[in-house]
């Protein structure tokens, strides 16, 4: 199975033997080497999360860096994308662009740019395929915009845009879900112990609604609590999101409500820069450990005394 994940910097030097092996059907050795000289490190030290890697068990097998434009707030861009000879025509580069594009509109970008060279049918004609439409150029080669010196002498470039939709926020019949707001605090708090049938409510403290609102969600069933996530985006550490809450009340279990709250959390994340979300749970709480793990999260074996003595937490992580 091949799986996307928000590329790392440690990646790199795996990405460049990848450009000089994956290139090597068509250029010379020297070609290949020069090829990856467009890819430099500091592209995976700082826009790493907005890059994007395919793996499975033999390791990479495809790759998209690209990242949001300091300078053009509505933009992003790709820099620069690899698929093993093995996958292509395979749909693999299909996929890469779409979860960047579903990124970068979660993040509020609206178009994103490529450029290819003119004599690369193969990218131009995927482009377009893509919705990808040309900019206009000085001169034109075989009915092709072209924009002489692009790249520096003699480096014309073809100069691609494409549209993005405004991202659909996900809706889950018979549900509403919104964001929370402070006076949540205490519907919620009224039924949390009955729906776990002990006393959780302690757990919470009104000052994560009051101060967490914005980044936590509530889903109602005719006016009715149904289910909720309280989290926040983590100040300290600029790359996480954490889940502190969660919880669905005993009728709606096994609805795919708390997968469909916990994915919109993922979604909200995201669109602040995040790239991974952790939580925890208790060693005892089999049916959290369970519904984590299935979404997707790394288990770490029991921490003892994580919240003081005798409070041994399991810690997860998820990345996005």
């Amino acid at each position: 199975m091949h799986d996307v994940r928000p590329a790392r910097t440690a990646d790199y030097p795996t990405l460049v033997q990848c450009v000089q092996q994956w290139w090597g059907d068509s250029r010379t050795p020297e070609q290949a080497r020069e090829l990856s000289l467009l890819l430099p490190r500091l592209f995976l030290q700082h826009f790493a999360h907005t890059s994007l890697v395919l793996e499975d068990e033999a390791g990479i097998r495809a790759f998209l860096v690209g990242f949001h434009s300091a300078d053009h707030a509505h933009e992003a861009y790709i820099h620069f994308v690899g698929v093993d000879p093995e996958l292509r025509k395979q749909g693999v580069a299909r996929r890469l662009y779409t979860a960047f594009f579903a990124r970068a509109a979660a993040a509020g970008r609206t178009e994103v740019r490529a450029i290819t060279s003119p004599q690369n049918t193969g990218s131009i004609a995927f482009h377009r395929a893509l919705g990808f439409e040309p900019d206009a150029g000085d001169r034109t080669v075989d009915g092709l915009p072209v924009h002489s010196d692009y790249g520096g002498p003699r480096q014309d470039r073809v100069a691609f845009r494409r549209k993005l939709d405004a991202p659909q926020a996900r809706t889950l019949e018979p549900f509403t879900t919104r964001a929370a707001v402070p006076q949540d605090f205490d519907a919620v708090v009224a039924v949390v112990d009955d729906w776990w049938g002990r006393p959780a409510s302690r757990d919470l403290t009104r000052v994560f609604v009051n101060h967490f609102y914005k980044t936590s969600l509530v889903a109602e069933r005719d006016g009715e609590p149904a289910g909720f996530v309280i989290g926040f985006l983590s100040p300290s550490h600029p790359q996480e999101a954490y889940i502190h809450f969660a919880g669905v009340a005993p009728d709606w279990r096994r609805s795919g409500l708390g997968r469909f709250l916990y994915e919109r959390f993922f979604d909200m994340a995201r669109a602040n820069g995040r790239t991974s979300v952790k939580a925890i749970t208790s060693p005892q709480n089999d049916r959290s450990i369970a519904f984590h793990t299935a979404l997707g999260f790394t288990a770490s074996a029991p921490v003892v005394d994580y919240d003081g003595p005798s409070l041994d937490r399991v810690t997860f992580r998820r990345d996005l």
